[in-house]
């Protein structure tokens, strides 16, 4: 018998496992418990998407559906044909069917290929990989189309039931599509879950609900296990229960399950196995807050051992590379820390403790961790999913992973701040970061200041500008609709966002409208930020989002479609001279933010070319080798030869066979000291040469 099966629920995103259950089953299994996990959402999606289930989708099909439908059921045959092998292909199995999906002919079109990109504009002749990853998504979103049209109205590939769980107030909104016969999906779902409970036979079943999407499916797999099997205690967790259940009055729900966790997992799932306090956990006599905490050391390593990494498969739902990193690759996600080392800004939810309770480990055990999990997986691919990268975190990891020389693929969420200079840029790209996302939020000092957010538009400015100058991608989070947020505010910021993406600076971006929730500062307090919270009670059952009223003045909506529609040109490299008050639908002001403001920002000095004595120095460049005129260093590509005097040659190729050792740590005094040993002339005089600019940009790094 296994002591818990640990279930990630329909759907998530499909292209790697979602780490919930993996940093449980790492952690119960080092306190020496049987733990199995299962990833019902690959292994339901693989089902719908295979040439049995499209077979009969179509067999079934009652010809009462719209025009799309019955163009899709004309070309049933072909369908049916071609699923096994896209899928096949979007897993990485057959590499060499991508000339065929990019052949006209290939793939049966409906209404999804009617507005696609330009193919050719996008992806050119060499990325038809890329491409065929794209008109595959294209082909699997008609599918999808047609399962809700005839099946299921809310099935999603990354999500199911999503607009049912959506600030519920009773559980009997819910429960009502409960109480329907499982459609085909749902059949597929619990076909699944029985096998694992008869192949594990567990006491406890543990289902993640990490967003409102996850909950119908959780709730079924409750449903299912309490008729066929009542004697396996059912435990639902995750970011869903933690943010929008706790002040849950509403009992209904424990007819799909015996415990509802809150917050961090471990230590609540610990405590019931082995019959001890409970430690925040509903259940239906009421809630038990208890004691006790775990730090992010004892939470250790996620263990993906035992989930279907070759069903995976990778999707292209938009041509821009940024947005493309959450649905394309293999990424195994992790996180550096726990919470948020700023945790300070007024819309996030800091009371709770994913944000609020930060702790870290070292450089060198996060590097053990991906090197275990790369083992696993099999691939070496990282996404921190950490809600701010700690920047002296990031530059000892990069330090760690080139000192012990193993290469990584990473990207992960920042903060925008100065301490981003163009070396640590440099040193975190060598160390293979190839791309951050971070909130600019409403690009509006003001408002900036307002929310406590802690950056500026001109930190954000240079931080950009480094990440991109180091090769870097850069997606940023946009946010419109804050409490007292002028029409004025709106286009200003519209504004910024033109200027930046016009320098090239970001990759890509999304404005989100601001939702004012009961956990963030700005929902605790909203008279502090010029609203006024409407008067009702708690909802009985889900509670996040906080009504409030003000005097606006002006339609959200209008300026949601605006900002919405200059990105999806800004997007694509279009409309980035046209003036952004013409992007509105209705009469708004013009832009009263200088047209040179972020290139002002941009010609600003950058903080690594400030000379300080105690600043560590790191050579990443290539192997340098003596010659007759200099030094040589040699590059992965090729060799550059810097030409200097004998005497300043041997002193530079001291410094960079001993920057080279990563496990020490030099600095400018030191250097410096060495300069002065040999010569008589000033160090500084040589730090501001043309021959020190050329061996930095070669990998000389000041950190």
């Amino acid at each position: 018998m296994t002591d818990i099966l640990l279930i990630t629920p329909p759907f998530v995103q499909p292209n790697c496992p979602y780490p919930a259950t993996a940093y449980l089953a790492g952690y119960l299994r080092h306190k020496g418990y049987s733990v199995e996990q299962a990833d019902l959402s690959i292994e339901t999606l693989t089902q719908i998407f295979s040439r049995p289930f499209i077979a009969d989708l179509f067999d079934n099909y009652d010809g009462e559906g719209d025009e799309n439908c019955n163009r899709m059921w004309a070309m049933r045959k072909e369908y049916v044909a071609t699923i096994d092998s896209v899928i096949r292909f979007l897993q990485g199995k057959d590499a060499t069917i991508a000339n065929l999906i990019c052949s006209p002919e290939y793939l049966p079109q409906a209404s999804r290929f009617e507005n696609m990109a330009e193919v050719e504009e996008c992806f050119g002749t060499l990325g038809q990989k890329d491409c065929a990853e794209y008109l595959a998504t294209l082909y699997l979103q008609d599918l999808s189309d047609f399962i809700r049209a005839t099946i299921c109205p809310e099935f999603e590939i990354v999500k199911y039931g999503e607009s049912l769980a959506l600030s519920i107030a009773e559980f009997s909104t819910i429960e009502q599509e409960l109480q329907k016969p499982r459609n085909a999906i749902e059949n597929i779902m619990c076909d699944a879950l029985r096998n694992h409970i008869e192949h594990s036979h567990p006491r406890m079943v543990g289902v993640t609900v990490p967003f409102p999407g996850n909950l119908l499916g959780a709730l079924r797999i409750g449903q299912y296990i309490k008729a066929n099997y009542p004697t396996i205690k059912v435990v639902i967790g995750g970011g869903y229960p933690t943010t929008e259940l706790r002040t849950m009055t509403d009992r209904e729900i424990f007819r799909y399950t015996d415990y509802i966790i809150l917050d961090d997992g471990e230590l609540a799932l610990e405590r019931l196995l082995s019959g001890g306090e409970m430690i925040h956990t509903y259940t239906s006599e009421g809630y038990t807050e208890g004691c006790g905490r775990i730090s992010h050391r004892e939470r250790g390593c996620p263990d993906f051992s035992g989930l279907p990494h070759d069903l995976y498969f990778s999707l292209t739902e938009v041509t821009n590379p940024m947005h493309r990193l959450w649905s394309d690759g293999r990424w195994n996600k992790m996180m550096l820390a726990h919470g948020c080392y700023w945790a300070k800004c007024a819309f996030c939810d800091t009371t709770l403790d994913y944000i609020g309770c930060y702790d870290t480990v070292s450089a060198s055990e996060i590097v053990d961790w991906m090197e275990c999990i790369a083992e696993q997986t099999g691939s070496r691919g990282f996404h921190f999913v950490d809600e701010a990268a700690p920047p002296k975190l990031l530059k000892e990891l990069s330090l760690e992973i080139l000192r012990r020389g193993v290469k990584f693929s990473w990207w992960t969420n920042i903060r925008f701040e100065k301490s981003y200079t163009g070396d640590l840029c440099a040193l975190l790209a060598k160390a293979g970061c190839v791309a951050v996302s971070g909130g600019l939020e409403v690009a509006s000092d003001r408002l900036l200041e307002m929310i406590g957010k802690g950056t500026t538009i001109e930190q954000a400015t240079l931080a950009m500008r480094n990440f991109y100058y180091a090769g870097i991608m850069v997606h940023t989070y946009l946010m419109y609709g804050l409490p007292t947020e002028s029409l004025q505010e709106t286009v200003d910021a519209a504004e910024v966002v033109r200027q930046m993406f016009r320098a090239e600076l970001i990759g890509s971006a999304f404005w989100h409208r601001y939702a004012m929730t009961v956990h963030s500062r700005s929902g605790q307090e909203p008279e502090a930020f010029g609203v006024r919270r409407k008067d009702r009670l708690p909802n009985p059952f889900a509670n996040n989002e906080v009504p409030f009223a003000e005097n606006r003045g002006y339609s959200l909506d209008m300026v949601g479609d605006a900002l919405n529609l200059s990105l999806a040109n800004y997007l694509v490299g279009s409309g980035l001279e046209r003036p952004v008050h013409k992007w509105f639908a209705s009469k708004v002001p013009a832009t009263t933010v200088i047209p040179s403001l972020i290139t002002d920002h941009l010609i600003k000095p950058d903080g690594c070319r400030i000379y300080n004595d105690k600043a560590r120095i790191v050579w990443v460049g290539g192997t340098p080798e003596m010659t007759e005129e200099g030094i040589l260093i040699h590059t992965s590509s090729t060799a550059k030869e810097v030409k200097l005097p004998e005497a300043e040659a041997e002193f530079m190729y001291a410094v960079l066979e001993q920057t080279s050792e990563l496990d020490e740590e030099y600095t400018f005094e030191q250097i410096r000291t060495l300069w002065e040993e040999h010569f008589d002339r000033p160090f500084i005089e040589f730090y501001s040469s043309k021959k020190w600019d050329i061996i930095r940009k070669l990998g000389l790094l000041q950190i």
